[in-house]
Protein backbone atom coordinates (compact mmCIF):
# COMPACT_ATOMS: atom_id res chain seq x y z
CA UNK A 1 0.00 0.00 0.00
CA UNK A 2 1.26 3.50 -0.85
CA UNK A 3 1.09 6.52 1.37
CA UNK A 4 -2.39 7.95 2.00
CA UNK A 5 -3.69 11.05 3.70
CA UNK A 6 -5.05 10.61 7.20
CA UNK A 7 -7.88 12.09 9.20
CA UNK A 8 -7.28 15.77 9.93
CA UNK A 9 -6.86 16.37 13.65
CA UNK A 10 -4.81 19.58 13.74
CA UNK A 11 -6.41 23.02 13.57
CA UNK A 12 -3.49 24.37 11.52
CA UNK A 13 -4.15 21.75 8.85
CA UNK A 14 -7.79 22.81 8.62
CA UNK A 15 -6.71 26.42 8.26
CA UNK A 16 -4.26 25.40 5.53
CA UNK A 17 -6.90 23.76 3.34
CA UNK A 18 -9.44 26.58 3.76
CA UNK A 19 -7.94 28.19 0.67
CA UNK A 20 -9.55 27.84 -2.77
CA UNK A 21 -6.23 27.82 -4.65
CA UNK A 22 -4.88 24.99 -2.49
CA UNK A 23 -8.03 22.95 -3.02
CA UNK A 24 -7.74 23.43 -6.79
CA UNK A 25 -4.04 22.55 -6.76
CA UNK A 26 -4.73 19.30 -4.91
CA UNK A 27 -7.58 18.50 -7.33
CA UNK A 28 -5.34 19.22 -10.31
CA UNK A 29 -2.61 16.90 -9.05
CA UNK A 30 -5.17 14.17 -8.37
CA UNK A 31 -6.56 14.33 -11.90
CA UNK A 32 -3.42 15.29 -13.87
CA UNK A 33 -0.90 13.18 -12.05
CA UNK A 34 2.58 14.55 -11.23
CA UNK A 35 3.15 18.10 -12.46
CA UNK A 36 5.44 21.09 -12.07
CA UNK A 37 4.41 24.49 -10.76
CA UNK A 38 4.59 25.85 -14.32
CA UNK A 39 2.12 23.20 -15.51
CA UNK A 40 -0.16 23.78 -12.54
CA UNK A 41 -0.16 27.53 -13.18
CA UNK A 42 -2.11 26.86 -16.40
CA UNK A 43 -4.90 25.29 -14.32
CA UNK A 44 -4.68 27.47 -11.21
CA UNK A 45 -3.51 30.93 -12.35
CA UNK A 46 -1.49 32.56 -9.59
CA UNK A 47 1.71 34.50 -9.05
CA UNK A 48 4.72 32.12 -9.05
CA UNK A 49 5.59 32.99 -5.47
CA UNK A 50 2.04 32.36 -4.25
CA UNK A 51 1.76 29.09 -6.16
CA UNK A 52 5.04 27.85 -4.72
CA UNK A 53 3.91 28.78 -1.20
CA UNK A 54 0.57 26.97 -1.61
CA UNK A 55 2.34 23.83 -2.84
CA UNK A 56 4.72 23.92 0.11
CA UNK A 57 1.80 24.25 2.53
CA UNK A 58 0.03 21.28 0.96
CA UNK A 59 3.22 19.26 1.26
CA UNK A 60 3.80 20.37 4.85
CA UNK A 61 0.36 19.13 5.86
CA UNK A 62 0.65 15.80 4.06
CA UNK A 63 -1.54 16.23 0.97
CA UNK A 64 1.16 16.29 -1.71
CA UNK A 65 4.80 15.28 -1.99
CA UNK A 66 7.71 15.83 -4.34
CA UNK A 67 8.00 13.44 -7.28
CA UNK A 68 11.58 13.87 -8.59
CA UNK A 69 11.38 10.69 -10.67
CA UNK A 70 8.61 12.22 -12.80
CA UNK A 71 10.94 14.70 -14.53
CA UNK A 72 14.09 14.52 -16.60
CA UNK A 73 15.46 17.93 -15.67
CA UNK A 74 16.60 18.12 -12.06
CA UNK A 75 16.06 21.87 -12.12
CA UNK A 76 12.31 21.23 -12.34
CA UNK A 77 10.42 20.53 -9.13
CA UNK A 78 7.68 17.94 -9.64
CA UNK A 79 4.77 17.33 -7.26
CA UNK A 80 2.20 14.57 -6.91
CA UNK A 81 -0.98 14.21 -4.84
CA UNK A 82 -1.08 11.82 -1.92
CA UNK A 83 -4.34 9.87 -2.36
CA UNK A 84 -6.98 9.75 0.34
CA UNK A 85 -8.61 13.18 0.13
CA UNK A 86 -9.38 15.51 3.02
CA UNK A 87 -11.55 14.29 5.87
CA UNK A 88 -12.18 15.19 9.48
CA UNK A 89 -14.76 15.07 12.27
CA UNK A 90 -16.13 18.35 13.55
CA UNK A 91 -16.47 16.69 16.97
CA UNK A 92 -12.66 16.70 17.23
CA UNK A 93 -12.66 20.50 17.08
CA UNK A 94 -15.56 21.34 19.39
CA UNK A 95 -13.49 22.53 22.35
CA UNK A 96 -12.91 26.15 21.37
CA UNK A 97 -14.54 28.87 19.26
CA UNK A 98 -11.29 29.24 17.29
CA UNK A 99 -11.31 25.56 16.35
CA UNK A 100 -14.97 25.70 15.37
CA UNK A 101 -14.24 28.73 13.18
CA UNK A 102 -11.47 26.77 11.44
CA UNK A 103 -13.87 23.88 10.79
CA UNK A 104 -16.47 26.27 9.40
CA UNK A 105 -13.92 28.00 7.15
CA UNK A 106 -12.68 24.68 5.74
CA UNK A 107 -16.22 23.42 5.17
CA UNK A 108 -17.26 26.64 3.45
CA UNK A 109 -14.21 26.61 1.17
CA UNK A 110 -14.97 23.05 0.08
CA UNK A 111 -18.69 23.70 -0.40
CA UNK A 112 -17.96 26.78 -2.51
CA UNK A 113 -15.65 24.69 -4.69
CA UNK A 114 -18.31 21.99 -5.07
CA UNK A 115 -20.97 24.52 -6.02
CA UNK A 116 -18.61 26.23 -8.47
CA UNK A 117 -18.05 22.92 -10.22
CA UNK A 118 -21.78 22.22 -10.38
CA UNK A 119 -22.50 25.72 -11.69
CA UNK A 120 -19.85 25.36 -14.40
CA UNK A 121 -21.43 22.09 -15.54
CA UNK A 122 -24.93 23.54 -15.61
CA UNK A 123 -23.84 26.59 -17.60
CA UNK A 124 -21.46 24.97 -20.06
CA UNK A 125 -22.10 21.23 -19.80
CA UNK A 126 -24.06 20.62 -22.99
CA UNK A 127 -22.01 23.06 -25.05
CA UNK A 128 -18.66 21.55 -24.02
CA UNK A 129 -19.54 17.88 -23.65
CA UNK A 130 -22.52 17.17 -25.88
CA UNK A 131 -25.85 15.47 -25.35
CA UNK A 132 -24.47 11.99 -24.51
CA UNK A 133 -22.74 13.30 -21.40
CA UNK A 134 -25.71 15.51 -20.57
CA UNK A 135 -27.98 12.46 -20.63
CA UNK A 136 -25.53 10.39 -18.58
CA UNK A 137 -25.06 13.01 -15.86
CA UNK A 138 -27.00 12.17 -12.71
CA UNK A 139 -28.56 14.25 -9.98
CA UNK A 140 -30.97 13.11 -7.31
CA UNK A 141 -32.21 13.96 -3.84
CA UNK A 142 -34.65 12.54 -1.34
CA UNK A 143 -35.72 12.96 2.28
CA UNK A 144 -35.27 10.03 4.68
CA UNK A 145 -36.68 9.56 8.17
CA UNK A 146 -33.73 8.05 10.05
CA UNK A 147 -31.85 8.20 13.32
CA UNK A 148 -28.11 9.02 13.68
CA UNK A 149 -27.10 5.35 13.63
CA UNK A 150 -29.02 4.75 10.41
CA UNK A 151 -27.54 7.87 8.82
CA UNK A 152 -24.03 6.61 9.65
CA UNK A 153 -24.99 3.24 8.14
CA UNK A 154 -26.18 4.97 4.97
CA UNK A 155 -22.92 6.92 4.77
CA UNK A 156 -20.88 3.72 5.15
CA UNK A 157 -22.84 2.02 2.36
CA UNK A 158 -22.43 4.99 0.03
CA UNK A 159 -18.71 5.17 0.79
CA UNK A 160 -18.38 1.47 -0.02
CA UNK A 161 -20.03 2.05 -3.42
CA UNK A 162 -17.76 5.02 -4.15
CA UNK A 163 -14.68 3.07 -3.03
CA UNK A 164 -15.58 0.29 -5.46
CA UNK A 165 -16.02 2.74 -8.34
CA UNK A 166 -12.84 4.61 -7.36
CA UNK A 167 -10.86 1.38 -7.64
CA UNK A 168 -12.49 0.65 -11.00
CA UNK A 169 -11.59 4.19 -12.11
CA UNK A 170 -7.95 3.75 -11.04
CA UNK A 171 -7.66 0.52 -13.03
CA UNK A 172 -9.18 2.16 -16.11
CA UNK A 173 -6.83 5.15 -15.82
CA UNK A 174 -3.80 2.88 -15.46
CA UNK A 175 -4.87 0.78 -18.45
CA UNK A 176 -5.43 3.89 -20.58
CA UNK A 177 -1.98 5.14 -19.63
CA UNK A 178 -0.33 1.85 -20.58
CA UNK A 179 -2.13 1.47 -23.90
CA UNK A 180 -2.37 5.19 -24.72
CA UNK A 181 -6.05 4.51 -25.36
CA UNK A 182 -7.22 7.51 -23.40
CA UNK A 183 -7.24 9.73 -26.49
CA UNK A 184 -9.89 7.58 -28.18
CA UNK A 185 -11.78 6.53 -25.08
CA UNK A 186 -14.97 8.31 -24.06
CA UNK A 187 -13.89 8.40 -20.43
CA UNK A 188 -13.54 11.71 -18.61
CA UNK A 189 -13.03 12.91 -15.05
CA UNK A 190 -16.48 12.94 -13.41
CA UNK A 191 -17.13 14.80 -10.16
CA UNK A 192 -19.42 13.08 -7.62
CA UNK A 193 -20.53 14.71 -4.39
CA UNK A 194 -23.32 14.19 -1.87
CA UNK A 195 -24.48 15.88 1.31
CA UNK A 196 -26.78 14.30 3.88
CA UNK A 197 -27.97 16.34 6.85
CA UNK A 198 -31.07 16.90 9.02
CA UNK A 199 -33.70 19.32 7.73
CA UNK A 200 -35.63 19.92 10.96
CA UNK A 201 -34.54 21.46 14.26
CA UNK A 202 -32.15 19.28 16.34
CA UNK A 203 -33.87 16.62 18.47
CA UNK A 204 -34.15 17.41 22.16
CA UNK A 205 -33.47 15.21 25.14
CA UNK A 206 -36.02 14.46 27.84
CA UNK A 207 -34.65 17.47 29.74
CA UNK A 208 -35.22 19.74 26.79
CA UNK A 209 -31.51 20.03 25.91
CA UNK A 210 -30.35 19.77 22.33
CA UNK A 211 -28.91 16.32 21.71
CA UNK A 212 -25.33 16.49 20.40
CA UNK A 213 -24.07 14.19 17.64
CA UNK A 214 -20.68 14.33 15.91
CA UNK A 215 -20.75 15.90 12.44
CA UNK A 216 -18.40 14.50 9.81
CA UNK A 217 -16.69 16.58 7.16
CA UNK A 218 -14.89 15.25 4.09
CA UNK A 219 -13.53 16.18 0.75
CA UNK A 220 -13.14 12.88 -1.07
CA UNK A 221 -10.65 13.42 -3.84
CA UNK A 222 -8.27 10.85 -5.08
CA UNK A 223 -9.70 8.25 -2.75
Amino acid sequence: MGRKTGKITEIQTLKAIANPDRLRLYEALVTMGPATAAQLAKVVPSAPGSLSYHLQQLARHGFIEEAPEAGHDRRERWWRAIPGGMHWSAADFADSPGAREAVSAAQQAIIRRQIDRLREWQINGTHRWGTDWQAAAHSTDTVLFVNPSELRELGAELNAVLDRWSERSRRARAEASRTQAGQNDERAEVFVFLHAFPLADPPRSAKGDVAQHPAEGSHGQGT
